[in-house]
């Protein structure tokens, strides 16, 4: 069976959720599917030691001021993944976890989106994926032997 719907958002971490929170207001129908089998997306697996580059205050998706993190000026990993959980419990937002999309084909007018967990039928797709799990290493000249074709993170 196939399921229908509006928009269909791959990818559940904090730009998927700040996409849902907006087509939640518009009225529209969507579902966000994401392959992480948690809410904090890719989050969960960071550095307990990182933190964000910027203030809480400065670093929230829309519809929710992250809370300052006591004692700390800059939010920890732990404190946003305990954030993104909320937001999406807060905006009741329709995230289908551990779901991988496998592929994305045009049919007619609408887009089929295959997943392990079935084939979706949509208006839309928006890509909302981050590069985590599948980072990409652009080429680039070599400016010596040694580093010909070698990809650091």
């Amino acid at each position: 069976m196939i399921q229908q719907t509006d928009v269909l958002v791959v990818g559940g971490g904090q730009a998927g959720l700040a996409t849902g929170y907006h087509l939640r207001r518009r009225g529209l129908d969507f579902v966000i599917l994401d392959a992480e089998a948690e809410t904090e997306g890719s989050w969960q697996h960071m550095w307990v030691s990182l933190h964000l580059f910027s203030p809480a205050e400065h670093s929230s998706p829309p519809g929710r001021l992250m809370p300052a993190q006591a004692g700390e000026t800059y939010p920890g990993a732990g404190h946003v993944v305990d954030y993104l959980a909320d937001y999406e419990k807060r905006y009741a937002l329709p995230v289908q976890h551990g779901t991988r999309v496998d592929a994305v084909r045009r049919d007619a007018d609408r887009l089929l989106v295959e997943a392990d967990s079935g084939t979706w039928r949509a208006r839309a797709v928006i890509s909302a994926t981050g590069a985590w799990s599948r980072h990409s290493c652009p080429p680039c000249p070599a400016t010596a032997p040694s580093t010909a074709g070698n990809c650091t993170r």
